[in-house]
């Protein structure tokens, strides 16, 4: 079904829309760069949401950089947004955000080979812990007292895998359904691998740098909003539709 445009943005607010900077990482399913096209969960609600605004881009618009380098961008540079960040109390102050996009699980994935016995914050620190620089996963492991100089961190997923893969590291901190994504991506066995603790279930959003006005950012959320109450006869709202392409329920 077609929806009307959102009649409070009128032309120059599509416009502001239109010069915005959109950068994402390498997270499927959420948002992922294969064979040269932008996708996941939260490239296809980006791209409704548009459609809603009346704004005239495409998935294309959208730059895949690694998370460390898009996350400075968007705190630094004006009308920039990253897709998709999750808002943690450490950043609710360093953005702007419309959302929630997706939820999803911070853990430590390890191969099962390794015996990882993790019940309590302090087991963590008898174990190697890889994971990504500025990635959500750091500020949780050091809420849970890890200091960060005993992590072993690292720009993009790929080493942290091989480290899995080689012993150099017990266990990888990250969003597990990506990292299992990864891990078989990678020609390594994901059956091999298991979640080992929780760190958080955590939301994440579209965070936009802070100079972005407020009325822009709100009608990304108005769009997002219409998309999750927009219901076919069955009862099923087009946000479900876009989860289900990619997470399959049954």
């Amino acid at each position: 079904m077609t929806m009307p445009t959102i009649p409070s943005l009128a032309a120059d607010q599509a416009t502001s829309a239109e010069d915005l900077t959109y950068i994402a990482e390498q997270l499927p399913p959420y948002n992922y760069q294969e064979d040269g096209q932008r996708q996941g969960i939260s490239v296809d609600l980006l791209e409704e949401m548009w459609t809603i605004m009346g704004v005239g881009l495409n998935r294309s618009a959208i730059e895949i950089l690694p998370w460390a380098d898009g996350y400075k961008r968007a705190l630094e540079e004006n009308n920039t947004v990253l897709l998709t960040t999750g808002r943690i109390p450490e950043r609710e102050h360093l953005f702007k955000w419309a959302g929630p996009a997706v939820s999803g699980r911070y853990a430590l994935m390890a191969r099962r080979d390794r015996n990882i016995a993790i019940e309590t914050p302090e087991d963590l620190k008898k174990y190697k812990i890889g994971t990504i620089v500025n990635d959500m996963a750091v500020q949780l492991l050091l809420d849970e007292g890890i200091r960060v100089e005993d992590l072993i961190l690292k720009t993009s997923p790929t080493p942290i895998i091989e480290m899995l893969e080689n012993g150099t590291i017990d266990a990888w901190a990250y969003n597990d359904v990506t990292a299992f994504w990864l891990i078989r991506e990678s020609g390594a066995n994901a059956s091999e691998y298991e979640t080992t603790y929780v760190l958080e279930l955590a939301d994440a959003y579209y965070a936009f740098n802070n100079g972005t006005s407020d009325s822009l950012v709100q009608a990304f959320q108005q769009a997002l909003d219409r998309i999750k109450g927009n219901r076919d006869t069955a009862g099923a709202s087009d946000y479900e539709k876009t989860l289900a392409r990619y997470i399959p329920t049954g």
